[in-house]
Order: structure tokens, then C-alpha cells, then sequence
């Protein structure tokens, strides 16, 4: 029976604010040239604009996004009802250019692969891999938004078992968060690969099938924790 090994996405296979602030950056410039009287927009801005939308109101990222973009622009006296789509799109193409992948990630993969796992993705937030090259190498791309609820409840990992067409008794999860990756994928019945790059503490009681300070060896990680299954 084919094993599958899914991931995490954010701080797993490459550092979020990065590409978070790369893309916010691109998408002001272009905003500007665009719109001289948007100059002056900042990316601390835009974050603190998003977290008070978030604060006030539900929605998607997308939504909680765009409504922040409505906000900033209206302090500039500008009220074009499509800019903020606008806005939206050039920051998520943005992302795609912005986004550094760990250097253990693609190798490992590769090496998953050969070995005949089935790879996918299970992420809380909306990178749109699809759009990436690494989508090439993913049997299932699950949102956990999309699913219904986010890590660390069932739901994004019940979809990803039904996209998968594959064994929960024969699946490894890898993450970097304790919450939601380690203890989400377990409470599941999956095993959890906990991808500790910046050296944490294991919380007390916390026990993940395995520790990784990176990708590097999760293969054989991987092939030991399946080879009972």
C-alpha cells in the first residue's frame, strides 16, 4: 500500500514573512506607479491595516485582505471599487515570485518521490501553490480555509485522506507547528514529523513521532515510522 507523506506549508517549506513582505512590497510599487497619489504606502502599514480588519471582521484571507487594501486606499482619498481586487491579485502573482524555498526541500522531495510516496499539502493559509512548481510534485493541495476549519481540527485532514485515495495507517504529516501539524495530525490517527529549524523547546507532554531540524533525512524518518504499518 502506497505511503503518503503530506506538508505543511509556512515556516515548514520556506520562512512566511519573507514572502509576505516581498509580495507586499512588489504589489505597493506597482500600486504607485499606478497611482502617484498611493505613494508613501507602506508594507508595516498594510500589516497593521490587516490586523485591525481582522480583528473587526470574518472572512476568507482574501476578504480580510481586500477589505485592508479598501482601508488603506481610503486614507488616500482613492474609492475605485476594482482597485482592491486589483490589489489582491498582484499580491498573490507577488507571492509566487517572492517565496524562497528551504534548500533541503526540493532534494527531499525528490527523494520521497523515488522512494513511491505519495506527496501533498495541508496549509492553514492561502499560498497559491497550485500555481507553483512544486505543485508538480503534489498529489492534493488542501486549504484548510476551504475545508471548513483549520489545523489543528480534523476537517483539512479528512479532505486531504479523500483526495489522497490513501491510508491514514500508512501516512506521515510534516510541520513546524506543535498545535497544529503535530498534535492535529495525530488526534487524527496520522503519524507527525515536527520540523524544528529554529532549535525550540518540545513543549512538555508533546511527543511527535519524530524531530527534524530540517528536511534532511526525513526519507529514511519516513521509511522508519511506515515500515510497520
Amino acid at each position: 500500500m502506497i505511503g503518503v507523506v503530506s506538508f505543511d506549508l509556512d515556516e515548514t517549506l520556506w520562512e512566511f514573512m519573507p514572502m509576505m513582505d516581498g509580495a507586499l512590497g512588489a504589489t505597493v510599487d506597482e500600486l504607485a506607479a499606478r497611482h502617484p497619489e498611493c505613494s508613501g504606502i507602506t508594507v508595516q502599514e498594510l500589516h497593521r491595516v490587516r490586523g485591525e480588519v481582522a480583528d473587526e471582521m470574518e472572512g476568507t484571507y482574501e476578504e480580510l485582505r481586500m477589505e485592508s487594501f479598501r482601508r488603506v486606499l481610503a486614507t488616500r482619498g482613492v474609492h475605485d471599487p476594482g482597485l482592491p481586487r486589483w490589489m489582491v491579485d498582484t499580491w498573490m502573482a507577488a507571492r509566487l515570485h517572492s517565496v524562497q524555498l528551504h534548500d533541503d526541500v526540493e532534494p527531499e522531495l525528490d527523494e520521497l518521490a523515488r522512494r513511491g510516496y505519495r506527496l501533498g499539502a495541508i496549509t492553514n493559509g492561502n499560498f497559491p501553490l497550485d500555481r507553483h512548481g512544486l505543485a508538480e510534485r503534489m498529489a492534493f493541495i488542501v486549504h484548510a480555509e476551504h475545508a471548513g476549519n483549520l489545523k489543528p481540527a480534523p476537517e483539512p485532514f479528512e479532505l486531504a485522506l479523500q483526495l489522497s485515495g490513501g491510508d491514514a495507517r500508512r501516512w506521515v504529516h510534516v510541520g513546524d507547528s506543535i498545535e497544529s501539524d503535530v498534535l492535529g495530525a495525530q488526534a487524527f490517527g496520522l503519524r507527525a514529523v515536527w520540523v524544528n529549524r529554529r532549535g525550540a523547546e518540545l513543549p512538555e507532554g508533546v511527543s511527535p513521532d519524530a524531530e527534524l531540524p530540517s528536511l534532511a533525512g526525513l526519507t529514511g524518518v519516513v521509511d522508519r515510522l511506515l515500515a510497520a504499518a
